[in-house]
């Protein structure tokens, strides 16, 4: 049985969010601002960034659920969850090839899903965040962020 992947650097740097279901879509919704509003603090990776969020039984399942989502939508991103012992904080990855570092900050500065707090101490500027309250919303603001990367000289293709 030979196994077809494709080189990480042949996936466009984009989100499809039209690769979930619309049920998904309604769902992500849900569980992406009980993920994204949870966040306490941000750290800055080389190819991305890392997001610390409570060590609870209740928040593993909502990465987990979120997780399953984000891989169709964003089949660039490469995903890390550091589990610790009980009670301790979980460390969530998101990194890429070259592009996702900036298609992750233009997400998180368009997307007003983070504590601005957090956000603005990690060296965000959401100041101009437009509220996510629908799918459309959500869709017409992740069309916006592939917009913004791909203008920047990133065509997916890491050049």
């Amino acid at each position: 049985m030979q196994l077809h992947t494709t080189p990480i650097e042949a996936i466009p740097i984009a989100c499809d969010p039209h690769a979930l279901s619309a049920q998904q879509q309604e769902r992500w919704m849900i569980v992406g601002k009980q993920m994204y509003s949870a966040i306490e603090e941000i750290r800055e990776l080389p190819g991305g960034y890392a997001f610390r969020l409570p060590g609870t039984a209740e928040m593993l399942m909502i990465i987990a659920e979120d997780l399953t989502m984000e891989r169709l939508c964003c089949p660039f991103l490469h995903f890390t969850l550091d589990v610790e012992r009980t009670g301790e904080p979980f460390w969530l990855s998101f990194t890429g090839g070259e592009g996702a570092k900036e298609f992750l900050r233009a997400s998180i500065e368009e997307f007003n899903m983070l504590d601005v707090e957090v956000a603005t101490a990690a060296g965000f500027n959401v100041s101009n965040a437009k509220d996510i309250d629908s799918v459309n919303a959500a869709i017409e603001v992740a069309n916006t962020v592939n917009m913004l990367t791909s203008s920047n000289g990133d065509n997916g293709d890491g050049q």
